[in-house]
């Protein structure tokens, strides 16, 4: 006997409206089903209603969002139509949700201790443990209202005692001290995994992850990962993965629901999805994935074209616009999902005629580098060290030495506070160094006096991680552009436009996009804009921080392409700052590890990541999910069957 699904999503519409009044069709008739212990990945690009779905399962969808058609049944109980009441009970308690970014999500002025008494207090009282291990709970297998004989919520001891057993599940060392530090005394890693345990504080039946690894090293990404997959196996809960990533993807999930333009294109078992896809936006989000088995020197791929305004109506098939094999029907005719195997379904007219999944990819093509020149920016023996209010130190960096040549990249990589933010600040003079030296084409800079440091500043500039944190909201982008220019001098006021327009063309977007504000743009479209900022100067040096670790593989292949063609027409030396050691690998002439605020290894890119000589590069790249599953026998039908 088949079990019931915990959850079924049935034909699932989200809308929104537009500030200008129009609708915007977010997510279009999304369905999918979710047994105890399952785990399934949504991915897809920016825009592609990931996010949008999860927050609909919970009716927590932001503004004018609202669910306009569909049903969302938890063990039967519609939360579609659920009142605001009984989705109390059921947000936290039975569905639980791990944020995107833990600073925003967690409350700065509240300890992590605070943080996990109020949702205990909420949830805390909830006992999921079932004779069979599968957690149904104290009020039955349908989880609904409380039972009046259910015990007491705990007191404040036992909150606490909970609230230390939940950070050492999550792997924060010493809890019994860090419990009533607050969320910017922890790591990125270590806010992640805080907001995890607060997700499993209520023991939900379904955890709802969005891109819970996206700004995470691998290592700690690994960890994470490790840890999801130990809860689900333990207690039973369901897990929907929302990322981009598709080496998480391999690494972590069941199955895979694969979105674009608001709507399902794919899905099925993992393994048959990232082997044999279907459809050609699946084929070529794995295309556009950096493989750390690539040389240094070739170019991602990237697709082609942007996603649909899903404002606009949508005549046909919404990926045809950007599909190399698009037919003409394909532009009229919106395409069903369709059942292509037992455990397959595509939404593509072409794939329901063939028989066959798609041909793998080209492998990727070379990068016509010119060789580096002269050594433009060295570092000797930099030190930084931080104090905290109580008086503990924390050395960021300890006597790093490096050197950049003009028309090179340095990647650099390594854990979070391992130092790789603090170096690109101090290269970049946005922070003091504590000892060492800094040399610009041999002089040394690293004490300018003020007129030293503005022409300092202009060689040697920074693309941040946060394209969105970085530009000013209230300014257009012609503003952003051209306050460089005005800054520095470089270019007289009454040429200020024609530059900002060349510029813009230069980073690949329209001279019209000047008079719009940032928030008119996408992701990847705002990380243009930085990059524009940053260049506007003309500098020698480029130091990016992490700039592309936000982005879906597809941008992420757009913003790298961008990078190296503008090294090569403009001879810039690029300092490259990533988690992801596949991209730095295939941008990067050299790479630099950092462990604990020192260099422990550099090395040409293919001989390090080849034939690593320190224990740290080695774990580092044991650490790197590759887009190939570990198995490739199919997930059976019955195992999590998407519903037609």
């Amino acid at each position: 006997m088949t079990t019931p699904p915990l959850l079924e999503v049935r034909g699932l519409d989200v809308g929104f409206t537009t500030p200008d009044g129009r609708p915007l069709h977010a997510v279009r008739d999304v369905s999918f089903t979710l047994r105890r212990g399952e785990t399934l990945a949504v991915v897809g690009e920016s825009g592609s209603g990931k996010s949008t779905t999860a927050l609909a399962l919970l009716r927590m969808l932001p503004g004018t969002g609202r669910i306009t058609g569909g049903s969302v049944l938890l063990d039967g109980e519609d939360l579609a139509t659920a009142t605001e009441d009984r989705l109390r009970e059921v947000r936290g308690a039975r569905i639980g949700m791990i944020f995107q970014d833990p600073m925003t999500a967690l409350n700065p002025v509240l300890s992590i201790g605070r943080h996990l008494d109020e949702v205990l207090r909420a949830h805390g009282d909830r006992d999921r443990t079932g004779a069979n291990g599968t957690g149904t709970g104290t009020d039955g297998a349908a989880g609904k209202s409380p039972r009046p004989d259910r015990p007491a919520r705990p007191g404040k001891a036992a909150r606490r005692a909970r609230a230390l057993e939940l950070l050492r599940l999550v792997g924060i060392p010493d809890p019994e001290r860090r419990l009533d530090d607050h969320p910017h005394q922890f790591s990125g890693g270590q806010r992640q995994r805080i907001l995890i345990a607060m997700a499993l504080a209520g023991e939900p039946d379904v955890l709802l992850a969005d891109e819970p690894t996206t700004a995470l090293d691998a290592t700690v990404q690994d960890q994470i990962l490790t840890l999801l997959g130990d809860l689900t196996r333990t207690t039973g809960t369901a897990l929907v993965l929302i990322t981009h990533n598709m080496g998480v993807v391999a690494r972590a999930c069941e199955r895979v629901l694969v979105m674009y333009g608001g709507t399902v294109v794919e899905d099925g078992p993992t393994a048959e999805v990232l082997t044999r896809p279907r459809h050609p936006y699946t084929a070529g989000l794995l295309a556009a994935v950096p493989r750390l088995s690539a040389p240094s020197g070739t170019r991602l791929t990237g697709i082609p074209g942007t996603p649909p305004d899903l404002s606009l109506p949508l005549a046909g098939c919404a990926f045809a616009a950007r599909c190399a094999l698009a037919e003409d029907h394909c532009h009229t005719t919106a395409p069903p999902l369709v059942a292509l195997t037992d455990t397959v379904r595509a939404a593509c007219l072409p794939a329901a005629e063939r028989a066959e999944p798609l041909p793998p990819p080209p492998p990727p093509a070379r990068i016509d580098r010119p060789a580096p020149g002269a050594v433009v920016l060295a570092a000797e023996g930099l030190r930084k060290t931080y104090r905290s209010r109580g008086r503990r130190t924390f050395t960021a960096l300890d006597d790093v030495s490096l050197t950049l040549a003009a028309g090179e990249t340095l990647g650099i990589v390594g854990e979070s506070g391992s130092g790789k933010s603090t170096l690109a600040r101090v290269l970049a003079h946005a922070h003091p160094s504590d000892g060492g030296r800094i040399l610009l084409d041999g002089e040394d800079v690293t004490r300018p006096g003020r007129a030293e440091l503005r022409a300092v500043r202009r060689r040697v500039q920074m693309v941040f991680q946060d394209p969105y944190a970085s530009l000013n909201p209230r300014m257009s982008v012609g503003e952003i552009v051209a306050e460089p220019l005005r800054a520095f001098g470089t270019v007289a006021p009454a040429e200020r436009a024609d530059r900002v327009a060349e510029l813009l063309r230069l980073v690949g977007l329209d001279p019209a996009a000047a008079d719009r504000h940032p928030r008119s743009f996408s992701g990847g479209q705002r990380q243009r804009v930085g990059i524009a900022r940053a260049l506007a100067p003309e500098p020698s040096v480029l130091i990016c921080d992490e700039p592309v670790s936000a982005l879906d593989v597809s941008v992420q292949a757009q913003i790298v392409g961008l990078l190296t063609d503008l090294q090569r027409d403009l001879g810039l030396a690029l300092v490259f700052i990533a988690h992801d050691l596949a991209v730095v690998r295939q941008v990067s002439h050299r790479i630099a590890v950092m462990h604990e605020g020192r260099i422990v290894e550099t090395g040409a890119a293919d001989e390090l990541c080849e034939r690593p000589r320190d224990p740290y590069t080695r774990a580092l790249l044991a650490a790197a999910p590759e887009p190939v599953p570990v198995t490739t026998t199919p997930v059976p039908a019955t195992a999590g069957a998407v519903s037609a």
